[in-house]
């Protein structure tokens, strides 16, 4: 017979998919932010058109805070410890540095010839853009990877 306590407990099933439920809901929150704060950045290529006013982005800041607010209680309330991070920041821009510096590579001549005949001048445009694209992900990555991190050329 079971107790009236075992059957107030999710099992283990139960608890990570909760547990998952709610990270993929804060991953949902962290994108809605993204989407607010791409307003404020200096994005070349921006994908919003900045519609929302001072009081809509305050009401939306709140929601999504109080909707982490729940997320914690109600692990907590189960006893359900959420996953520590385990990816330093320095390592996860790092990695997309690495996407950088494939995305230039990509855009040398002679990649650029599967589409179509490369002229002189845009093979040496090219050439020169691919290259300041790899100098400055390279130079940010090393910087990020250097213990002392106490200078980074620009």
């Amino acid at each position: 017979m079971t107790t009236r306590a075992e059957n107030d407990t999710l099992d283990e099933n139960q608890e990570r998919r909760l547990r998952i439920t709610c990270q993929h809901i804060d991953s949902i929150l962290s994108e809605i932010e993204s989407v607010l704060n791409e307003t404020d950045s200096q994005a070349a290529f921006p994908s919003y058109i900045p519609d929302i006013t001072h009081a809509q982005r305050k009401v939306i800041e709140d929601y999504i805070a109080s909707v982490r607010a729940q997320l914690t209680q109600t692990l907590e309330k189960q006893g359900i410890s959420s996953n520590p991070p385990g990816i330093p920041v320095s390592r996860a821009i790092r990695s997309r540095l690495y996407s950088i510096d494939i995305a230039a590579e990509e855009i040398r001549p002679r990649h650029m010839r599967g589409y179509g005949k490369v002229s002189a001048a845009a093979a040496t445009e090219l050439t020169r853009f691919a290259g300041e694209l790899q100098t400055r992900a390279i130079r940010l990555h090393d910087y990020l990877a250097s213990e002392k991190s106490g200078s980074c050329e620009r």
